[in-house]
């Protein structure tokens, strides 16, 4: 499968799942669902790769891209001042996400899947809770908690399905496009979870935070891409693709180094 192919599915899946998710008034005053590009193309990894793909697998696709929107969809809402109709709206948007997402999966009575996917969202929001709790972590442990807030509804998804084989490389690949999207927020003030403001908030100035983030998130897209470069299990199209992405993060990363 090509690289125009997998682009092609992945706007297919975020399709069907903006139908699911449309309502006229949300969209009118909190625009479109968050939806993370990066999370759909890591969920349709096995399907680019060859493996079996049955409605099954793509209905619960959709689940999961629901959930993890409603999520996002909260973490807009501003901590203080949260009064305006639209925040009032983006909550309300948030819960309707949530319905949508629990209205897809009846479509697919598997009370193991239900049980699967709510401890992901148990165990991603209970990391969530780090960034509010008074405890000193190192930049490594806050890295390895937004790991699993990022990756773990997509985990859930591959274990159920018995995919395990792709899970390092959705965790690493999750991360980084995450890690890269948030830091560029941060550096612009335009940040929307507190995950790189805590962070920030263990060093003595904004550029030094910067600095130590853009530094591990070098390391990491180095690790990934020597996972990449060594497995026997994804096809070369999707190791040229999985390349090609961690290329323009890096060259991302250089320019607002240089700016």
């Amino acid at each position: 499968m090509n690289a125009a192919k997998m682009k092609q599915l992945v706007t297919e899946l975020k399709d069907e799942i903006n139908i699911k998710l449309h309502h006229r008034t949300l969209l009118e005053y909190t625009g479109q669902p968050p939806i993370w590009e990066d999370q759909l193309f890591y969920l349709l990894l096995p399907k680019f790769n060859g493996e079996q793909w049955t409605q099954n697998h793509q209905v619960t696709a959709q689940s999961v891209v629901m959930i993890q929107t409603a999520l996002t969809t909260h973490d807009l809402v501003q901590e203080f001042e949260a009064t305006s109709k639209q925040q009032q709206l983006m909550v309300i948007a948030g819960d309707y996400y949530s319905g949508r997402y629990y209205a897809t999966l009846a479509e697919l009575p598997n009370i193991q899947l239900v049980s699967e996917l709510s401890d992901a969202v148990a165990e991603i929001s209970e990391n969530k809770t780090a960034f509010y709790e008074p405890v000193q972590k190192d930049l490594q442990q806050w890295i390895e908690i937004f790991e699993v807030i990022v990756s773990k509804a997509i985990e859930s998804f591959m274990t159920h399905f018995e995919l395990k084989a792709y899970i390092p490389f959705i965790q690493k690949g999750m991360l980084v496009n995450r890690l890269s999207t948030e830091l560029q927020r941060f550096t612009e003030g335009t940040s929307t979870v507190r995950f790189v403001n805590v962070i920030a908030e263990s060093f003595a100035t904004h550029e030094e935070a910067v600095a130590k983030i853009q530094i591990e998130l070098h390391a990491q897209i180095e690790q990934f891409q020597k996972l990449i470069r060594k497995t026997e299990l994804l096809n070369p199209a999707i190791k040229d693709v999985l390349l090609g992405q961690m290329d323009v993060l890096t060259a991302a990363q250089h320019m607002t180094r240089e700016g």
